[in-house]
């Protein structure tokens, strides 16, 4: 399956344009964003690999920020993080990574945490922040608020900032993350609108 979803924020200019690719192998995001918040503009490209279960394998991201900057980030099976190829053991207590401009990163947190209604979960995440790419270990809470037939309700509590309420939709992707985002276009690509580089 391949998709294409389309974020923006709520009231700063910007836009993510994403392609999330999932078979039996694993799941596959590549993603550009560009966002005008706090003084400063940006733009980012990201690439997310996990394997089939949602567990968290590689990341690499650009920034282009006044010059460019950029960081690649593994976590291998016994769930030892390296940076840039340097071993990050203030890291290995954390699973997933999140990464602050994109509402994309919460659906491989929930999907792995599989909260029914009116449970709760605290637990460790890499947070990376754009578009600094400072990278530290983070506490953050998701609480299932409310299943409908077309959308979950949680509530995120990152460690040391104001919660957010997130709406996903049947299929874990966010649909809107208040006062953040908001996704307004979702498409599911069939086999004959596929690049042809993807088929061979």
């Amino acid at each position: 399956m391949q998709q294409t979803l389309v974020w923006k924020p709520w009231t700063n200019p910007g836009i993510e344009n994403l392609r999330l690719h999932v078979d039996s192998a694993g799941i596959h995001a590549s993603s550009h964003l560009m966002l005008s918040a706090g003084g400063q503009s940006f733009a980012a490209t990201y690439v997310l690999d996990y394997d089939p279960c949602w567990r968290f394998r590689s990341l690499w991201i650009k920034v282009d920020n006044h010059g460019q900057a950029s960081l690649r980030l593994q976590r291998d099976i016994r769930g030892q993080w390296r940076l840039d190829g340097q071993p990050r053991g203030d890291l290995d207590a954390c699973q997933q990574v999140m990464l602050s401009a994109s509402p994309f990163t919460h659906t491989p947190i929930l999907q792995r945490s599989a909260l029914e209604c009116g449970q709760s979960e605290e637990m460790q995440i890499v947070f990376i922040d754009l578009p600094s790419l400072a990278v530290q270990a983070r506490s953050q809470r998701y609480q299932c608020l409310r299943r409908q037939a077309e959308q979950t309700l949680y509530r995120c509590e990152p460690q040391g900032r104001r919660s957010t309420e997130l709406a996903l939709d049947p299929n874990g992707l966010v649909l809107k993350a208040s006062d953040q985002f908001l996704r307004i276009s979702a498409r599911t690509l069939s086999l004959d609108e596929l690049p042809i580089s993807t088929l061979v």
